[in-house]
């Protein structure tokens, strides 16, 4: 029989910035946290920050396009932020990161994690040949 082997790609750090983003962005505003309080608040947000710029880029669009406006002529800031938030999602999203990361989590978990314990830590026999690895080898990984 021959050598069974784990392979599937892999996500890189870009991916996981982008989506730690997306997660803490999200977090922010569903939580009321730091800068979201109300859906308004991104409007006293600094000139320079980038997802105001966003922000204010949609909302031009959609007061163009004459989509979601109230009596005033003003546009729904509701339509506003979906449409931000859909955009920070297919960004952060890109080529499917999100799967990638959640599928790398369960593969590295279901084969390298000890099934037991509620927390992350090596499986017996994975500890094991790290200890006699360590033994055989002289090494101390936790220099």
């Amino acid at each position: 029989m021959g050598e069974v082997k784990l392979t599937m790609a892999k996500a890189d750090e870009e991916e996981f910035d982008r989506i730690m983003k997306f997660v803490n962005l999200m977090d922010a505003f569903f939580n009321g946290h730091s800068f979201f309080s109300s859906e308004d608040d991104w409007k006293n947000w600094p000139d320079d920050d980038e997802d105001k710029q966003k922000l204010l880029e949609i909302e031009h669009e959609l007061k163009e396009d004459g989509e979601g406006l109230d009596w005033d002529g003003m546009v729904d800031n509701r339509l506003v932020l979906f449409e931000f938030i859909k955009q920070a999602w297919h960004k952060a999203n890109y080529c499917g990161s999100f799967d990638r990361i959640i599928m790398d989590a369960k593969v590295l978990i279901d084969n390298v994690c000890d099934p037991s314990l509620d927390y992350l830590d090596f499986k017996p026999e994975i500890k094991e040949a790290i200890d006699e690895y360590e033994k055989n080898h002289e090494v101390n990984l936790n220099k």
